[in-house]
């Protein structure tokens, strides 16, 4: 039995479900077109690597301060049918399935919040979700994360927590993932594997012998 970790934007998914969060408000008029744009440019230049995306996360967070946190899971489901169902990649579907059939426990392992990832984790019959966590008080969000994001190093963090005390190590697992920014994950692991890589990630997949699906 090994443990089997998927990152979910660009790897079990093709696209990035912020993108569909920000597509989704400005269409029904929540956002404003500049506020909308000014998003993308973020999102262009994380792809990039040249944005700050710790801090761009704790942002995030600020956004949502006050808000009803049931309003979020209510949007997010309707997100998750009208845009993300359609692009879960086939190829990522049977792998999950493949680490399923052999006993292997399953989690994705995201920088975005678990309101969508959760229902993709339910589609794949994938167990865990570990991701990005708002804190909530009273139904409402306080504008703050809750713990660090799970993001970059803090994702080793939060798959440590996962294993606990059991038999399973990172050594044992397996970590999917398209973003370079993945790379401390995919190199504590025993079976790194690069899906549709970013530039970066190709040529640090290349110079380490690691499989590029």
């Amino acid at each position: 039995m090994a443990l089997a970790l998927f990152d979910m934007d660009g790897t079990l998914i093709d696209g990035n479900t912020t993108a569909d969060y920000v597509k989704s408000r400005w269409q029904r008029g929540l956002l404003r077109t500049r506020d909308a744009l000014s998003a993308f440019v973020v999102y262009g230049r994380y792809r990039l690597g040249v944005v700050d995306m710790v801090t761009m996360l704790h942002e995030a967070a600020q956004e949502v301060q006050g808000q009803s946190e049931q309003a979020l899971i209510d949007e997010c489901r309707v997100i998750y049918e009208e845009r993300v169902r359609q692009r879960i990649c086939p190829d990522m579907r049977q792998k999950v399935a493949e680490h399923r059939a052999a006993g292997d426990q399953l989690a994705i392992v995201t920088a975005s919040t678990p309101y969508i990832a959760r229902h993709l984790a339910a589609e794949l019959q994938i167990e865990r979700v570990l991701a990005t966590e708002l804190e909530v008080e009273g139904g409402v969000f306080t504008g703050r994360l809750a713990g660090d994001p799970c993001f970059g190093r803090f994702k080793i963090d939060a798959v440590e927590r996962l294993l606990g005390d059991a038999t399973l190590t990172l050594q044992d697992a397996y970590f999917y993932s398209d973003s370079d920014s993945d790379a401390p994950l995919l190199q504590r692991v025993g079976k790194p594997v690069v899906v549709r890589p970013d530039p970066r990630l190709r040529w640090r997949a290349w110079r380490n012998g690691w499989p590029i699906l």
